[in-house]
């Protein structure tokens, strides 16, 4: 099925502007792995942004579930050991 035409060599990006939006894509990604995903979810607050958004509590709580479930998990296995 033909639906488009191949672009020319003229249409197509240069290597700079291939090169700057990959710098600026990235860019991007880690301004947000910095506000974003480090408080949301490690409670990992560099600029205090994740404060700010209520994001650093939310990373805290999955912090605390997480050091509970791990401390239930020993529980269990100690029973186990217990049991036999």
């Amino acid at each position: 099925m033909y639906n488009t035409d191949l672009p020319t060599r003229a249409e197509l990006p240069s290597t700079g502007k291939l090169l700057r939006s990959t710098l600026l894509a990235a860019v991007i990604a880690i301004a947000l792995l910095v506000t974003v995903v480090l408080p949301a979810e490690y409670a990992i607050d560099p600029t205090g942004a994740g404060r700010l958004l209520g994001l650093t509590e939310m990373g805290e709580i999955k912090t605390q579930l997480a050091e509970e479930a791990e401390l239930d998990q020993a529980n269990e296995e100690a029973a186990a050991v217990q049991a036999s």
